[in-house]
């Protein structure tokens, strides 16, 4: 949860810069996509989705080194994935910040909380694709994380599944 409440701090203090530059970028980003057809959303999807599958990508790392059982070895390989992930997912929450939606308000919002919940991305996407995930205790425990870190990032909440209270 570290990460992500240092994340949130680096957020709301680049927020400072982001948005008065929202609205000069999507003004003039909104004019460039009308005047191309659309046709200009297209490198910036491909860049999105770069940035994404590395957000992703260092989320699953994250789950992936607490399943090692050696304390120090976790810590180390947090820290390590913190050093490039805290910074990824700031960049990529500025780029989205930046581009233009083009009225996909809620396509925006869900890629943005995808960089604010980092290093639980991942699980934020299961849980948003899935609607209601399985059962089961480890489900239970990355569930409750995911609702905790879009707490500490004061974002909308995920799907409440069925089996918890």
């Amino acid at each position: 949860m570290l990460a992500c409440r240092i994340l949130n701090v680096l957020v709301t203090v680049f927020s400072v810069v982001t948005i008065p530059l929202q609205v000069v970028t999507t003004a003039v980003g909104g004019c460039l996509v009308s005047c191309t057809l659309g046709f200009l959303l297209l490198p910036l999807s491909v860049i999105w989705a770069i940035l994404l599958g590395l957000l992703l990508g260092t989320s699953w790392l994250w789950e992936r080194a607490e399943r090692l059982r050696l304390p120090p070895l976790v810590a180390l390989a947090h820290i390590a994935l913190a050093f490039v992930g805290i910074p990824l997912a700031l960049l990529s929450e500025i780029y989205v910040s930046l581009v233009p939606s083009m009225g996909d308000f809620e396509g925006r919002l869900i890629k943005l909380v995808t960089c604010w919940v980092w290093p639980f991305s991942l699980d934020y996407w299961q849980f948003r694709l899935r609607g209601a995930p399985d059962d089961t205790p480890a489900t239970r425990l990355r569930y409750e994380r995911v609702v905790q870190a879009l707490r500490i990032a004061h974002a909308p909440h995920v799907p409440q599944p069925d089996w918890l209270p």
